[in-house]
């Protein structure tokens, strides 16, 4: 039986003017089940970029399409966490420019057996 231990969260930002995030190493911090969004966000959508080195990184796809999330200002956004099963380290993608520094608050949660 698995049992979920309490939830951690931690942060990535997305430059003025630029649409991909820092990354985050989610080693020791769980599995990627969400992400809260900022109160001003110019882009609609999200992608992710995943590592297994933390230094290569590639677009995330799910069943042969890249996976997206649509997104808003001050929103809790949940996540699949299997699509980012194996991946030690996340990048976040917004599908427009950003106006302004924006910092994604990542949601994640350990899973024991």
């Amino acid at each position: 039986m698995s049992a979920f231990n309490a939830f951690n969260t931690s942060t990535v930002t997305i430059e003025s003017s630029g649409t991909t995030s820092s990354a985050r190493d989610l080693n020791g911090l769980g599995n990627l089940v969400a992400l809260v969004t900022p109160s001003a966000l110019t882009g609609t959508s999200f992608t992710f970029q995943a590592s297994t080195d933390g230094s290569t990184y590639n677009n995330v796809y799910n069943e042969g399409t890249q996976y997206s999330v649509t997104v808003a200002a001050s929103r809790y956004v949940a996540l699949d966490p299997a699509v980012f099963a194996g991946a030690q380290y996340v990048k976040v993608v917004s599908g427009s420019t950003e106006a302004a520094e924006r910092t994604i608050t990542l949601v994640s949660v350990a899973v024991t057996t």
